[in-house]
């Protein structure tokens, strides 16, 4: 077989071998450069590929091997639950052993452009059906606005946010946002108080502190204990049912510091469902409230007598007659205390006659600076918003002192009374009640307010009330508590109601030692049949008191005492020779 070629005019023979041209036309060698392109896009596509390959390796080797001691942790202890760590811009409010009170968790905030919305009928219908709470007409009235922001609702959960997102509507837009949370409910919602939408603090410990809280600091500890908390609050509500009391206070600090351990006010609210609160639901009567304490000022007034030695304890006070002063005659309603009564008899079983002879031997001067000592001027000074300023006589008169020294014409707080009860009972010093827990290296620095043996003589005649006076129904075994009582008619609008009182109970343990005051008030408490229809401190404030010290007690770590409840204390024997 024979080849011929035009261009070279040759022809080739069967096996012939053919040479090559020696040059290749244009068309063959552009070809030619786009398949070496293709090959070098593909190298480099494929050494990236095996790049980022090498990179992803070597993150698993770091994460599978060089962690392995976590990594190992986790397969021995699948059960295991770990915590997701979220970064709030509020911080935390904790009790004094770390139990969380107010924290923030992250929500969502919904807005729209309400005049980006063709179709508001159908969203509303949508969203009125998702998020039950909110009603269609307001929200059609929102979509239809044409305002170019309007929020929807604020606070979404993230299950919230989640079914409004599966609802498909792109006009529907969210804004990340953080939701206070009180895990703890009512139980100190008048001391922690709330926030409002924007997360601002306005009331209780919130407001107080909201600077701070809002600077992503370290939590805030309170003196609170919850577990004590709890026993108080339900004391005193089960007293506030059984003597169909309108409400009820206690507060619980500690003598030697000033902290506050408990601090209950009744009725009171959930700040996590703020908007189905009552008035009187949000009114903090522990530190906010201020009544006449009555018979209790009957402490404050004998410790004040004492300290200036203007009687002495074996002194003897002629109670049978009346003091008729201008228009008050002061009398003594007790026909049993009609007669020459010793000091502690006085304080014992509460004498009104008494207790004014010692005021007007104090005078009008000293009973105010003593007063002022122990802080009855002022406010509390708690880290509470809600604080009440005590109310005292305008014009300070004779016949003022006379009947302040047993309990009418000045109105206090608990607060006020736990913390001057404190001073006469830890070795006479003042220290300024607080809701801030203080660290053991915090130094105390308390005012002097009446001396060591004015303190010590006190204590024993308050022990002398619960032996044997009007304090008998407080006389918990084991842990030697001593008190005083006080009865006042409830003032409304100015004028005292009849066999209407406020009842109440200042008391200390143990006695020999004061580790914690315990006041607690009962608000307009009536009789019951086991009372026999009376409504006296004596019958609710005082076996209130028991139940909460009983409950607490254990709970603050304090060791029952080996002898008899009823068997007088060493310090209490010498008032006892003395009578």
């Amino acid at each position: 077989m024979v080849r011929f070629f035009k261009k070279s005019g040759t022809f080739y023979g069967l096996g012939q071998e053919i040479p090559l041209p020696d040059r290749i036309s244009l068309a063959d060698k552009k070809s030619s450069d786009s398949l070496e392109s293709g090959k070098n896009r593909l190298l480099c596509t494929m050494a990236l590929f095996f790049c980022a390959f090498s990179v992803i390796n070597v993150r698993l080797v770091a994460l599978t091997v060089l962690n392995a001691p976590a990594h190992e942790h986790v397969k021995q202890d699948e059960n295991k639950t770990y915590a997701l760590e979220l970064k709030m811009n509020r911080a935390d409010i904790v009790d004094r052993n770390g139990v969380l009170l107010a924290t923030s968790l992250p929500s969502a905030d919904l807005y729209v452009d309400a005049e980006k919305i063709k179709n508001p009928e159908t969203i509303a219908t949508a969203l009125s059906e998702t998020l039950p709470d909110l009603q269609y007409k307001p929200l059609l009235k929102k979509l239809k606005s044409k305002k170019n922001f309007i929020y929807i609702k604020r606070g979404l959960t993230p299950k919230e946010q989640y079914e409004v997102n599966r609802l498909g509507f792109p006009q529907l837009n969210f804004q990340n946002a953080e939701t206070r949370i009180y895990p703890q409910g009512s139980l100190v919602s008048h001391i922690i108080g709330t926030t409002d939408i924007d997360n601002k603090g306005i009331a209780g410990v919130e407001k107080t502190f909201n600077e701070r809280l809002s600077g992503k600091k370290e939590p805030i500890r309170l003196s609170l204990d919850v577990g004590v908390q709890d026993s108080v609050r339900s004391a005193l509500t089960d007293s506030m049912k059984k003597y169909q009391a309108e409400g009820a206070a206690a507060v619980l600090m500690n003598a030697k510091t000033g902290e506050i351990v408990s601090m209950v006010s009744l009725p009171d609210y959930d700040p996590n469902n703020l908007k189905n609160a009552k008035r009187n639901d949000l009114f903090n009567t522990a530190s906010l409230g201020v009544y006449e304490v009555g018979s209790i000022m009957k402490l404050f007034n004998t410790a004040i007598g004492l300290d200036l030695k203007k009687i002495s304890v074996n002194d003897k006070i002629d109670a049978s007659r009346p003091i008729v002063m201008a228009k008050h005659t002061i009398t003594e309603p007790e026909a049993k205390n009609r007669r020459e009564l010793s000091i502690p008899e006085i304080l014992i079983h509460s004498s009104n006659v008494g207790s004014a002879k010692i005021a007007l031997a104090i005078g009008t001067e000293k009973q105010k600076e003593y007063f002022r000592r122990f802080g009855f001027f002022d406010f509390s000074n708690i880290e509470l918003p809600e604080k009440g300023r005590p109310l005292l006589p305008s014009h300070w008169r004779e016949v003022n002192t006379a009947t302040a020294g047993y309990g009418y014409g000045v109105a206090l707080t608990p607060v006020h009374v736990a913390a001057a009860a404190a001073a006469i009972v830890n070795g006479g010093v003042y220290n300024r009640p607080s809701l801030i827990s203080k660290r053991a290296s915090d130094e105390i620095t308390g005012t002097r307010v009446i001396s060591k043996k004015t303190s010590d003589i006190m204590r024993g005649m308050m022990r002398l009330v619960v032996t044997e006076g009007s304090g008998r129904k407080a006389n918990v075994a084991g842990y030697e508590v001593g008190g005083k009582t006080g009865s006042a008619q409830k003032i409304v609008k100015g004028k005292y109601l009849e066999n209407t009182l406020r009842t109440s109970f200042v008391s200390a343990f143990p006695m020999d030692n004061p580790q914690y005051v315990l006041m607690v008030m009962l608000d307009a408490p009536k009789g019951i049949k086991e009372t026999y229809n009376l409504n006296t401190a004596a019958w609710n404030a005082v076996p209130t008191a028991e139940k909460i010290i009983a409950a607490v007690a254990p709970q603050l770590g304090i060791t029952p005492r080996p002898f008899e409840s009823k068997q007088a204390a060493p310090y209490v024997k010498t008032l006892l020779n003395m009578r």
